[in-house]
């Protein structure tokens, strides 16, 4: 007879009904596990497993038509248990009824089996992964590594600022041989270059002001030529435009003036700068080549002078009309390298696969420029160049009078020179 769990009285059933003889039993839960019904033995069922159920409301869909998905995700955990999974089967003696659907259908299924292990659980499991190309072959440090305490230098994210630079100077690039039928000439560009480099020295400007100012002449003489008499106001104007983008205390219009011997007025200056933005379109950004000359010697770790000499090649560079289609990321690789070159006499020296991996040239790829250093280098040491300014400005304690060094030959560059182009022929 039926019992009352409430009042532990026995109720009195007549007449069931055909559901309840149909009725699955109820899965006894904790509250229930020591509740017995008089004259009954105690029957525990347990839990069936996702799997197997899962299995079961698929047949039963597939026998009515209907499609469903059957894939069941195993976890990883779920993976440890026995093939054997506990399925208790409903039989008639429990249910007391033998024409139920459900009942005629249970039957032992077997365990689902066993998928292979993904990529999520291997990497759980301590599993090592293939890294990328570059750093698995060729072993190539992370320099920016032990900057991750310093926010000033920005080590989360700084390949993303190189790379942008790098999209930079392909989108302000200057093109080659520009002067073509024009009045002013490639010498005459020297000679202006060479006057702005004492401006900077006697107003004590940045060295980024500098490059700045020679980009900037450069990119507006490309699309707007000028007379020869305007060439000294284009470049004290750039010279103007360059020191708001970079100083913290620029000079102002009237120094400008004075430094030109009031050849040009202050308002010729004010008028040639509004030119020279709206020609340029406002767009300042082109990266200066000792952004780039940095980044490599922090990869390359060269010696104190082996770095003030590179940025003196790199500043002579500047002198050069031949070489300014050149990226700066490519002239200030080449510099580098040939600073180290000639220091070390080309022995014991090697353009790395870190190196190669962060400038992003190889050592054959830097051949044009440095010849082109190369060439200045003999024209100052036979007298021929008369742009003294760069070579008197590196002559100096502070700099490390790298302008003065006796290793500072033309013969050694081209040594080095001659013996890459001959090892890549």
């Amino acid at each position: 007879m039926p019992y009352n769990l409430r009042s532990k009285l026995p109720v009195k059933v007549t007449n069931p009904t055909y559901q309840e003889k149909c009725a699955v039993p109820k899965v006894q839960t904790k509250s229930e596990e020591n509740v017995s019904l008089p004259g009954k033995p105690v029957i525990s069922y347990g839990l069936r497993s996702r799997v197997p159920l899962g299995n079961v409301a698929s047949k039963l869909n597939n026998a009515k038509g209907i499609k469903t998905n059957t894939a069941v995700h195993v976890k990883p955990a779920q993976r440890k248990q026995s093939t054997t999974e506990r399925v208790h089967v409903i039989s008639k003696e429990n249910t007391g009824a033998g024409n139920c659907d459900l009942v005629r259908q249970a039957k032992h299924i077997p365990a689902a089996p066993e998928e292979p292990p993904s990529q999520e659980a291997t990497r759980d499991e301590g599993l090592n992964v293939p890294q990328a190309f570059s750093h698995a072959l060729l072993n190539i440090p992370d320099v920016d590594s032990a900057d991750a305490g310093n926010s000033s230098l920005c080590s989360d994210y700084v390949k993303d600022i190189y790379a942008h630079l790098r999209n930079l100077e392909v989108a302000m690039a200057i093109k080659p041989c520009y002067l073509e039928g024009c009045d002013v000439t490639g010498s005459m560009r020297s000679i202006l270059v060479d006057y702005l480099v004492q401006v900077q020295k006697q107003f004590r400007l940045h060295q980024e002001t500098l490059y700045m100012t020679v980009g900037i002449i450069d990119r507006f003489l490309q699309d707007y030529p000028v007379p020869k008499k305007s060439l000294q106001l284009v470049g004290v104007t750039a010279m103007l435009i360059a020191s708001k983008y970079e100083e913290i205390a620029p000079p102002v219009v009237k120094d400008f003036a004075h430094i030109t011997d009031f050849t040009y007025s202050c308002a010729e200056i004010c008028l040639m700068e509004m030119t020279i933005l709206k020609a340029l379109n406002y767009e300042l950004g082109r990266p200066p080549p000792v952004h780039f000359l940095r980044r490599a010697a922090k990869v390359g770790k060269p010696q104190p002078v082996g770095y003030g000499l590179a940025k003196y090649l790199l500043e002579l560079t500047l002198l050069d009309y031949a070489s300014v289609h050149y990226p700066p990321s490519l002239t200030a690789a080449a510099a580098l390298a040939l600073s180290s070159s000639i220091l070390h006499d080309s022995a014991g020296y090697e353009w790395t696969p870190a190196l190669q991996h962060y400038t992003g040239y190889t050592e054959v790829s830097l051949l044009p420029v440095m010849q082109c250093i190369a060439k200045m280098l003999e024209r100052l040491s036979d007298g021929s160049m008369k742009q003294l300014s760069i070579k008197q400005k590196y002559d100096n304690v502070k700099l490390l009078r790298v302008s003065c060094l006796p290793e500072l030959t033309s013969t050694r560059a081209y040594a080095y020179i001659n013996k890459l182009s001959n090892s890549h022929c």
